[in-house]
């Protein structure tokens, strides 16, 4: 009798390890799926952004830099400007072509340190200078130019933001960027990503 037993479930062993292995699939997909609709921007009651938090653990979409030798000395941002998209808006984005209601842009400014290095001359990133952020959201900001509430944080450590005027940062990307007040122009990352393009 025991010997029936040990067959029978030795027999029914890899049906059942079949089943755990279907489970524990499942539910990484489902944990997976859940962060990758997660929203990443948190407010104050007034709808100001608070500082986000990890963004460096964001997508990473590229590193303009404007520096001053090449602006007669006054660009408006001498600086790196090492930029990320908000992990669930890049999704959409790769889905859609398009950025989402929800959608946060962290700009992480960092300064020229130097323009030698052993690799040659250049522009080489010295120290962290601040953050900015632009958000996208129809119920938050229904009169903002595309719906983008801009904001500039005084520190790293400051709680939130400061919402910035629309002439102050809004009227350049209204005019200026490729697509929905975005620089997509800058970023070879976005589009290589984006559906239908090279």
């Amino acid at each position: 009798m025991f010997q029936i037993k040990k067959t029978l479930l030795v027999s029914m062993l890899p049906a059942l390890l079949s089943v755990a292995l279907v489970t524990s699939v499942k539910a990484s997909s489902e944990h997976h799926q859940h962060a990758k609709d997660l929203n990443f921007g948190s407010f104050t009651k007034e709808n100001v952004l608070l500082t986000p938090k990890d963004y460096r653990e964001w997508i990473f979409v590229g590193a303009p830099v404007t520096p001053n030798d090449m602006n007669d000395g006054k660009p408006a941002f001498p600086e790196f400007h090492n930029v990320y998209i908000d992990p669930t808006s890049w999704n959409h984005w790769k889905k859609t072509g398009e950025f989402r209601d929800g959608t946060v842009i962290v700009k992480e400014l960092t300064s020229v340190g130097t323009k030698e290095s052993a690799s040659g001359n250049g522009y080489f990133p010295g120290e962290f200078n601040g953050i900015a952020a632009m958000v996208k959201d129809s119920k938050r900001y229904p009169d903002k130019p595309g719906n983008w509430a801009f904001f500039g944080f005084e520190s790293y450590e400051a709680r939130q933001g400061i919402m910035q005027a629309d002439d102050a940062c809004a009227a350049c990307h209204k005019t200026h960027a490729a697509q929905d007040m975005v620089f997509i122009q800058h970023y070879p990352v976005l589009r290589a990503a984006k559906p239908g393009e090279k």
